[in-house]
């Protein structure tokens, strides 16, 4: 595969549960992204309903 110069490409990893899944699009401990907090995709299941939330404190998977 081409890349264009300076782009960097990583392997996203899912995270899965019984709702659905998530994968981390950016992360600030990536130092590609010391300014970006956390960007990320959620994948939901039928009939599941998610919503925003906050989390004092965060556990990596």
């Amino acid at each position: 595969m081409d890349l264009i110069q300076g782009v960097v490409v990583r392997p996203l990893k899912q995270i899965h549960d019984e709702r659905g899944y998530l994968m981390e699009m950016l992360r600030t401990d990536w130092p590609e992204f010391e300014r970006f907090a956390q960007s990320y995709v959620t994948i939901g299941y039928p009939g599941v309903v998610k919503g925003w939330h906050y989390h004092k404190e965060q556990t990596d998977h």
